[in-house]
């Protein structure tokens, strides 16, 4: 016999799945904080050291915006996991509601 889930138990893994994403929404802005920081330090450093370093403060530049594009790229398709399943299951709902209506009609009119 199949496990049903409760509708606590779904409330639950919800606010898990919720609690996942906005933890890692918090990470992403306090670590890209934290390095936008120390590579705006450097790359201040390395400027006054003129020519000689043109090839790290590309690399710098480079990595400055890299690394929250990317990540933020993870960040949105999780985003996109934790938030569409909702509408994907109301979406389905309606859907469904919507056939059984239609085929209750149906059998109206033939009868």
């Amino acid at each position: 016999m199949k496990n049903l889930e409760t509708s606590r138990e779904r409330a639950e893994k919800r606010v898990k799945q919720l609690k996942k994403f906005y933890s890692h929404l918090s990470i992403y802005i306090i670590i890209n904080i934290i390095i936008f920081c120390i590579k705006a330090y450097h790359y201040d450093f390395f400027q006054d050291m003129g020519s000689e370093a043109f090839n790290y403060n590309n690399w710098l530049i480079w990595d400055l915006v890299s690394t929250p594009v990317i990540w933020g790229i993870f960040l949105v398709v999780h985003a996109i996991r934790v938030f569409s399943h909702s509408r994907v299951e109301k979406w389905e709902a309606k859907q469904i509601q919507k056939y059984m209506e239609q085929e209750e009609q149906d059998t109206r009119t033939f009868e």
